[in-house]
């Protein structure tokens, strides 16, 4: 058998073993196909459930959410109904107060519940994208070839994701249904409660200027009764609305919200009320601390009441919480205070805060005003005495107190007045502004002692920021600072928020520049705040040059003069920026005035340059030791205008600073205060000039300014007239006492040179004339003449002598004469 015939049946074997795999591998195929399109049936089935049992939850659940947002809808259109009867009753700002606070909580109550279709849309579109995803599954599959024993079975899952989208479509509609009542009631009550805001202000004003009829009027028992019946049936009104359920549980919730909160406070203190009696406290401050806990705990507990109780009670147990604060402000100014001296202070903070808190539980429990103010007449009057009186028992040097009484004394009599004669809620304001303004100085005495304190502290090594802030700002800062906080916190409480801003803010222009008590606020206490960083920048400049021994002498000085006006600069441009006034305005004045000023105030503008090249040069500085004339003088103070000198003679010399510039200075400390001395000595030809330098350098080292470095020295300086000259060269410390120092050296060499026998020689001088014929002439006359006078002299001498020898022999004969008998 040939090859080729031996390669046949091989051949043969093989292609039909590979039909035979074909036929299984096609058989195997076709049975995997069948499983893959039911497991892909499986999952669509089981999506679909997994779709409409969730949106089956989704409708139960909405459908419980609905039932409850209907009984909650129903209770907000009820409160809007009696906010709308109450806002339409309202006749004075208190009620409107109180109508905004019911506005505002309803408001909160329908954000609240409009976040309910929200969520609700949010869950749906959840199930929205499940579907979607059913649904590009499906789509996916449909794409490929399916094969037709199978397409059938696809039908129901497209049937039912087209009624999936239906109800989904369904639900959208519903869900923006109910969303509309929500959203028309927060519109109503954003226009109502836009409304009232603009009522607001007039309304208030209105109120302090009306008049009620006063007790001297013939109507005044008419509007008394009237007045009375009106606030029985504001009561009974409210009374009524609190017999109901809803009120009286949002009552019990308020109360215990209060009460928590009135805890959290309390622990608060509690805490800081033992780490205070662990650092040593005294037991009087630990018994303020617990008063201060105890108000504001009662603040806080009427405050967050005043947030959940119903609407009508809003104002009065706000009320009674700023009461309670206002009294924890009073616990809190008298926490630093001396017990042996405020002790002695006569009370004024506690009586003008029960003025103030009988004033607003008048205002805010909507007593009759006809009522109001006769009892507010009497009290005052009382108060006012009582003030006088306080006034009198205060010692004289508490002059704060005697002030603030002495206020008091006499500003309280007209507010009575004023309320007797029909305006009471003027005088209740007027007198609650009262006991701020006493609250204000309070705290601003004890603000201004507790820096003091701090001061003294600084002293022992503290850093100087209390020292910058008490020495720059000072007692009216903080008195302004804390008068116009409680200024605005009165507004609150008296609810001209809106007046109080109106007033602030109301300006009279005049061209581009607005003034406004708000700006001058701004400028007054800018002025104060740039004073207190000028003080503490000082503080800190003189602090880093008492450590550091290397800056130079002056350089304090003229940081200290950059640092003022700089920091006056800054306020300069604050209170352009404040007051609006233009730049480019400013730039036309002083281009006008460039002209003037080159003309009358060129010297001022040269000695103000020459001023600024002075501090930045520093060429003369405070200290530096310069000649003027033929004295020498200490620079005290380089100004802007003039520098400061000191003379020797203790006189005061102002130098204009283009003087110092543009001339020559003799500056004999300029980075160095030492200065070389001379002093000439001229001794007597003949001294051992040995001795002579020993001697002069010995008195050199007898003074203690004379410096060691460079050492003193000894120059054989000339061969004089009649001495030898010779010159001590020395350094001494400081020119300032250059003169003294030579002094005591000159007073050592006369004592040594005197001690070793050296001459100190003086000058002599020799004459010597020569004879002329001149001369001889006119001493010839001479001696004619002096002879001449001479011999006429002897002549009467020798008869004066003749005549006295004659005279004492006649006086004997005479007295032998009649001695005889």
């Amino acid at each position: 058998m040939t090859p080729r015939r031996a390669l046949l049946p091989a051949c043969l074997l093989l292609v039909l073993l590979a039909a035979t795999v074909s036929v299984a591998a096609i058989s195997r195929l076709v049975v995997d196909d069948d499983q893959a399109w039911g497991l892909v049936l499986e999952t669509l089935q089981k999506q679909d459930a997994i779709s409409r049992s969730r949106l089956e939850a989704f409708k139960a659940r909405r459908a419980v959410e609905e039932a409850e947002q209907n009984i909650e809808l129903e209770r907000l259109f009820r409160d809007r109904a009696r906010l709308a009867l109450w806002q339409a009753t309202a006749s004075d700002p208190w009620e409107i107060r109180t109508v905004m606070a019911g506005m505002d909580r309803l408001r909160q109550d329908v954000a609240h519940l409009a976040q309910r279709p929200q969520q609700a849309w949010t869950a749906l579109e959840q199930n929205v994208a499940l579907l979607e995803s059913y649904r590009d599954k499906l789509r996916a599959i449909t794409s490929q070839e399916v094969p037709e024993r199978f397409r059938q079975a696809l039908a129901p899952s497209q049937r039912s994701i087209d009624s999936l989208s239906t109800e989904i479509t369904a639900l959208r509609d519903s869900l923006a249904l109910e969303a509309t009542p929500l959203r028309n009631l927060a519109e109503q009550l954003d226009t109502a409660a836009d409304e009232l805001q603009e009522a607001m202000a007039p309304a208030w004003k209105r109120y302090y200027k009306d008049s009620n009829p006063s007790i001297f009027a013939a109507s005044f028992f008419r509007y008394l009764h009237e007045d009375i019946e009106d606030w029985k049936l504001w009561a009974g009104l409210c009374s009524e609305l609190l017999d109901t359920a809803a009120l009286q549980t949002m009552l019990l919730e308020g109360l215990g919200m209060g009460a928590l909160a009135a805890a959290l406070v309390a622990a608060l203190f509690l805490i800081g009320r033992r780490v205070a009696a662990r650092r040593g406290v005294s037991r009087l401050t630990l018994g303020l601390v617990a008063k201060l806990a105890v108000c504001t705990a009662a603040g806080a507990f009427f405050t967050t009441l005043a947030q959940f109780a119903p609407f009508f009670l809003f104002t009065l147990f706000i009320s009674i919480g700023e009461i309670l604060y206002a009294a924890a402000l009073v616990h809190l100014s008298r926490l630093s205070r001396d017990a042996s001296r405020d002790g002695q202070r006569p009370a004024v903070l506690w009586p003008t805060w029960r003025l103030f808190a009988l004033g607003l539980m008048l205002e805010s429990g909507r007593f009759p005003d006809t009522l109001s103010g006769p009892l507010m007449a009497v009290v005052l009057a009382l108060a006012a005495l009582g003030f006088w009186k306080r006034r009198k028992a205060t010692p004289p040097d508490q002059r704060l107190d005697r002030a603030i009484t002495g206020i008091l004394a006499f500003a309280l009599p007209p507010l009575a007045g004023l309320s007797l004669f029909g305006l009471p809620q003027t005088a209740i304001l007027f007198a609650s502004g009262l006991f701020y303004v006493a609250l204000s100085l309070r705290f601003a005495a004890r603000i201004t002692r507790y820096f003091g304190r701090r001061e003294i502290e600084r002293r022992h090594g503290r850093l100087p920021l209390f020292l910058g802030v008490l020495a720059g700002a000072g007692f009216p800062f903080f008195f302004l600072a804390c008068l116009f906080l409680f200024l605005w916190l009165l507004s609150n409480q008296f609810g001209g928020e809106n007046v109080f801003l109106e007033v602030l803010t109301t300006e009279t222009r005049v061209e581009s520049v607005g003034i406004s008590l708000q700006k001058l606020a701004l400028l007054l206490l800018g002025y104060y705040l740039a004073r207190a960083f000028i003080a503490l920048s000082a503080a800190f400049i003189a602090e880093m040059a008492g450590r550091r021994r290397s800056v130079e002498r002056g350089a304090k000085t003229t940081l200290l003069t950059i640092n003022t006006y700089l920091w006056w600069g800054l306020y300069v441009v604050f209170a352009m920026s404040v007051l609006g006034v233009s730049l480019t305005s400013v730039a036309v004045v002083a281009g006008g005035l460039s002209v003037g000023i080159g003309f009358g105030l060129q010297t001022t503008v040269n000695n103000f340059v020459s001023g600024l090249i002075l501090l930045f040069g520093r060429s003369v500085q405070a200290g530096d030791t310069i000649q003027l004339g033929d004295g020498q003088g200490v620079v005290k103070e380089v100004n802007i205008r003039n520098t400061e000198v000191l003379t020797n003679e203790n006189a005061t010399v102002f130098v204009p600073n283009s003087e110092l510039v543009s001339g020559k200075i003799i500056n004999w400390s300029h980075k160095d205060p030492s200065v070389r001395r001379d002093i000439a000595v001229g001794v007597a030809y003949g001294s051992d000039t040995a001795k002579v330098r020993e001697l002069l350098l010995a008195a050199a080292k007898e003074c203690p300014d004379v410096l060691a470095t460079p050492p003193p020295a000894v120059l054989h300086w000339d061969f004089g007239a009649s001495t030898l000259d010779f010159k001590l060269r020395v350094w001494l410390a400081d020119v300032s006492g250059a003169v003294t120092a030579l002094s005591t050296v000159r007073g050592a060499i006369d004592r040594l040179f005197r001690e070793a026998g050296v001459e100190i020689a003086f000058p002599q001088t020799d004459l010597h004339l020569r004879t002329a014929p001149a001369l001889e002439q006119l001493a010839r006359e001479h001696t004619a003449e002096t002879t001449r006078l001479l011999a006429a002299i002897s002549d009467r001498l020798d008869a004066l002598e003749k005549q006295t020898r004659r005279q004492p022999d006649g006086c004997d004969g005479d007295a032998k004469k009649g001695s005889a008998p």
